[in-house]
């Protein structure tokens, strides 16, 4: 019998395994270079991916004679964060443009994001992507202009291994499917190189590397203009052969290799265009010396780029760019020359260089930021097109083949046809398509006569209009809650509080969310917390909104970041707190002096009472908690926390705070007391709110993941839904991708039950924040989930005169 039972099991796996190969539909052809094709056996699979603790292990599965891999994620009963499988690997990405993959997973509701890790060094490479559920293969591309760095990586040419994480989404289990592992893109005639060795020295320029080489990288995009994204770890004399155009986008730290690799890339004829600052060891052969560091002199100072009377081909009259300091270079004598100089926002020279040129190289003295994109990449043009004039062509042939990618279209001639079809009259949108067609014709002809910065202005044009018919296409929903943060105190710049409101109030809008207190500062006269010292210079903030919203009808619920102090808290406030054992101690015993802890009784009164103050003085409609949570897992344990948590468990915890994670019962114990001391405030400010001012709502602006986030961060905002506490909810939904966006949105609903969900769009964090089309597609899936509403994030200048206008002429148009 035992034979028998074991034949039985056996046989029982085997048909598993068939069955699973043959519900797979089947893998596409691929054309990148794949570097692991699955080729091998079950126990090789098993051996090569090492799966983490409580992570099962993969098997190979048949697909038509092909290989995939099945990765599965136990997340019922199974207390892990993510199923994660380790595969040493050596990949020499040092002049590619990233990882691709082939992915498929039929139900992707457990998993709350996906991560692709490369570790190089003592350091990782990490690049999420879009979650969601599929019913056929789709390709997966991460570039590697998109992943962030951890530790200090040794460069993309040393990845040794490939990790692939599923992150917990819901206390269910599923199973997804990769294939045809492998790299692609590579070559072309620029290289952005990526300051990554900061790492080692400088960890904190990291996020500001990453954020000037993304800018130039999207700028490149959006024309098609080819490029890697190289690590300056990887930079060598042999690999920078056959590149036109070295880019350094934001630099503050170079390797003497790579500087040096540099340099001779230079002498042979190469080209270089850098942002704000210049290796000292290439000041000669680039043939410009750097100068000293020279702040603004008032806010506005270095407000615009406009051209020198010796200027550059396609160089905009002037290119606005809101810079706080520059990097005052100045022409090595014969060798280069001013192109272009910084003017003040009253169009005053500031007879500081913005733009100086030698024979091989290009120097802005400031970093290229994102700000008036139109004229910013026509002045990005003009650089590269003067250090490599075909660029010029490249670039006008990519804009015009680009032309039509927009919203849910790939091409001009599907989005034409497309937006036709939504209108069924003639109407402004039908005008706009037939001024693009108009322009459209124009670039081809000023393509075809070799004319390329007028038929690349001609492009922009032509989508542009396209853009434009496809806002005026839209239609709006009737009673729908429209909103946006204001995360200052004091709006939009540029903007008083009633230009603000009545532009939200004419482009169909019904609430705004300005954020006018902290943990540590208010924006209005408070007997609570420490009022900023501006108010006394700019006013009552909170009096100014809310005249503005009451005169223009729309919503005002003041919003507060808890806990967090804010970096303009007073340093003698922020002082005192810690002196008084009231600020965050981490799990490794660092101090986080800008928070507050949670646990302590008197913090927890601050947090009540200063919104309550709000409610008490003024006439809002809401009150709004953001910040309503612990940073993450590894706070607090001062020991204050220590005190109240072994008084609420009744005994002492010995090895502190070692056993708030190895013992179980403790740990337990340890998550639901943090929970508690949020809830409670929580609890607080919604009972206490609605008898000081009844018809007050109540909402929270919370993490997306419920689930794992009320263990990560203490925020049990289900809870809150059902004990009433809120009377909407706001989740932090901040992705480009739209499957990701419906795929974050779907469970909310459910652990939202009967109170509203209004998703959080994260359009200032987006690579574009003007990304219109996006937004819209974004908004549709809001309605089609029956949202009820929306909120916005952020409400600042772009958003007010660039994206709110085209929302009004058709997705929010005011009925």
């Amino acid at each position: 019998m035992a034979l028998r039972a074991a034949t039985i099991l056996s046989f029982a796996r085997i048909v598993s395994s068939v069955v699973i190969a043959e519900e797979l539909p089947p893998l596409p052809a691929t054309t990148y270079e794949v570097v692991d094709d699955l080729s091998y056996s079950q126990r090789t699979a098993q051996t090569l991916w090492a799966p983490m603790a409580g992570t099962k292990p993969v098997s190979i599965v048949d697909v038509q004679g092909r290989h995939a891999l099945r990765m599965p994620c136990q997340f019922r009963d199974n207390p892990v964060e993510r199923a994660s499988w380790d595969r040493r690997l050596k990949l020499d990405l040092a002049w590619r443009t990233g990882v691709q993959f082939l992915f498929y997973c039929r139900e992707a509701a457990p998993v709350s994001s996906f991560t692709l890790y490369l570790r190089s060094g003592d350091g990782w490479y990490r690049g999420n992507f879009p979650v969601s559920s599929t019913t056929g293969w789709t390709p997966v591309q991460i570039h590697k202009k998109d992943m962030g760095v951890e530790g200090r990586p040794a460069g993309w040419s040393q990845v040794d291994t490939v990790r692939i994480s599923a992150w917990r989404g819901q206390d269910a289990d599923t199973e997804f499917y990769i294939a045809a592992l492998g790299l692609f893109g590579g070559g072309g005639k620029i290289v952005l190189i990526r300051n990554d060795s900061v790492a080692a020295g400088a960890p904190g320029e990291l996020e500001a590397v990453k954020r000037y080489t993304d800018a130039l990288a999207q700028f490149l995009d959006r024309v098609g203009l080819a490029y890697v994204v190289a690590s300056d770890l990887d930079v060598t004399a042999e690999r920078l052969k056959g590149t036109r155009l070295v880019v350094l986008p934001y630099n503050p730290g170079m390797p003497d290799a790579a500087v040096t690799a540099i340099a001779r890339f230079l002498r042979e004829g190469g080209k270089l265009l850098a942002g704000y600052r210049l290796p000292r060891d290439l000041e000669q052969a680039a043939g410009i010396r750097n100068g000293a560091h020279v702040s603004q002199k008032y806010a506005g100072y270095f407000s615009s780029i406009r051209p020198a009377e010796k200027s550059l081909v396609g160089m905009p009259a002037v290119t606005q760019q809101s810079s706080w300091n520059i990097n005052e270079m100045s022409p090595l004598e014969g060798r280069s020359y001013v192109a272009a100089w910084w003017h003040t926002a009253e169009g005053q020279s500031t007879g500081k260089p913005a733009v100086l040129v030698s024979d091989n190289a290009i120097c802005l003295t400031h970093v290229l930021l994102p700000d008036d994109r139109v004229n910013k990449l026509h002045l990005l043009l003009a650089l590269v097109g003067h250090l490599v004039p075909e660029l010029w062509r490249d670039a006008a042939g990519g804009a015009i083949e680009r032309m039509g990618r927009l919203g849910p279209y790939e091409d001009y001639d599907t989005a034409y046809r497309g937006i036709e079809a939504l209108v069924s009259a003639p109407s402004d949108a039908l005008s706009a398509l037939q001024g693009a067609d108009q322009w459209r014709q124009e670039g081809l002809t000023r393509l075809s006569q070799g004319e390329f910065p007028q038929a690349l202005a001609a492009a922009e044009q032509a989508q542009q209009f396209l853009i434009h018919a496809y806002c005026l296409a839209q239609t709006p929903v009737a009673g729908e809650h429209r909103a946006f943060w204001c995360h200052s105190a004091f709006g939009v710049a540029g903007l008083s509080w009633d230009g603000a409101i009545k532009l939200l109030a004419d482009n169909g809008f019904t609430a705004i969310l300005p954020n006018m207190l902290w943990g540590g500062v208010a924006y209005y006269p408070s007997d609570v917390l420490p009022v900023s010292a501006t108010v006394s210079e700019r006013g009552d903030q909170i009096e100014l909104c809310l005249a503005a919203c009451k005169k223009y009808g729309v919503q005002c619920h003041v919003w507060k970041v808890n806990y967090n102090m804010g970096s303009a808290a007073d340093k003698a406030f922020v002082a005192q707190m810690k002196a008084q054992g009231r600020t965050q101690v981490a799990y490794d015993g660092t101090s986080n002096d800008r928070w507050l802890c949670p646990s302590h009784p008197e913090n927890q009164k601050l947090e009540i009472e200063s919104l309550l103050e709000v409610a008490r003085k003024y006439a809002v409609d809401g009150l709004h908690f953001d910040y309503i949570r612990y940073p993450d897992r590894q706070g607090c344990f001062c020991p204050g926390c220590r005190a109240r948590f072994e008084a609420s468990v009744r005994r002492k915890v010995n090895a502190w705070p070692a056993d708030t994670r190895n013992n179980a019962e403790l740990a337990a114990k340890w998550l639901d007391f943090r929970r508690r001391q949020i809830t409670t405030v929580v609890a607080a400010v919604a009972g206490q709110a609605r008898q000081v001012r009844p018809g007050i709502k109540i909402s929270a602006a919370v993490f997306r993941n419920w689930l794992a986030d009320r263990d990560a961060v203490g925020q049990d905002w289900k809870l809150w839904c059902e004990q009433g506490y809120l009377d909407f909810v706001c989740p932090m939904d901040y992705t480009e991708s739209a499957g990701q966006f419906r795929h974050m949105i779907e469970p909310q609903l459910a652990w939202a039950g009967k109170v509203p969900c209004y998703p959080g769009i994260g359009l200032s964090t987006w690579s574009d924040p003007t990304d219109i089309c996006r937004l819209i597609e974004q908004i549709d899936i809001t309605r089609q989930l029956k949202t009820g509403g929306f909120t916005i994030f952020n409400y600042g200048p772009a958003e007010a005169t660039q994206v709110l206008p085209l929302l009004g002429e058709g997705m929010t148009r005011k009925q």
